[in-house]
């Protein structure tokens, strides 16, 4: 069943609550196996509600991640915040319903391995462009990225050339 430092109990009893607080470091992301988080600390709680027909789990993230702006490339703290929610559901036979927010478990399980749910809660909630405030960031990596931006004449006159010859080859 995986790491039992993750498994969450399931409340038997309709209306039941139960949660658990995890705090979560780099070790923890290291499924990612590159550069994006070069340190981090993440507080995790987990509150899972037994409703009639499901289980109501709610995952609530606060923290920090340390990573790489991708503008600089100096170091860049970045304030990670949010929630998401995940519905458990008895379900014996394997469907073919795809939902995300939507998880099949058997009626005999009475506790719940969250490892992957809150890998994906957390690693989704990292920005997809990691960037400085343009002030903030290494001004000697701006200038030289500068030497190699690419201006609309050269685009433009490149387009102009392209098309000319799609016309030679039209002809031919």
């Amino acid at each position: 069943m995986g790491d039992k430092r993750y498994v969450i109990g399931l409340p038997e009893k309709l209306g039941k609550k139960s949660s658990k607080d995890f705090i979560l470091d780099d070790l923890f992301f290291e499924f990612i196996g590159d550069v994006l988080i070069k340190s981090c600390l993440l507080n995790v709680t987990v509150s899972c509600e037994r409703k009639q027909t499901y289980w109501h789990l709610e995952i609530k993230v606060d923290g920090f991640i340390l990573t790489l702006c991708d503008r600089c490339g100096d170091d860049l703290n970045i304030k990670i915040k949010g929630n998401d929610t995940f519905f458990l559901k008895v379900q014996e036979r394997n469907i073919k319903l795809q939902d995300d927010s939507i998880i099949f478990i058997s009626s005999k399980v009475t506790d719940f391995n969250l490892k992957k749910l809150l890998q994906d809660t957390c690693f989704l909630l990292i920005p997809i462009t990691r960037k400085h405030d343009i002030k903030n960031c290494n001004s000697d990596a701006i200038l030289n990225l500068e030497k190699f931006k690419t201006t609309k004449t050269g685009q433009l006159i490149s387009s102009k050339i392209l098309k000319e010859y799609k016309k030679k080859l039209k002809k031919k």
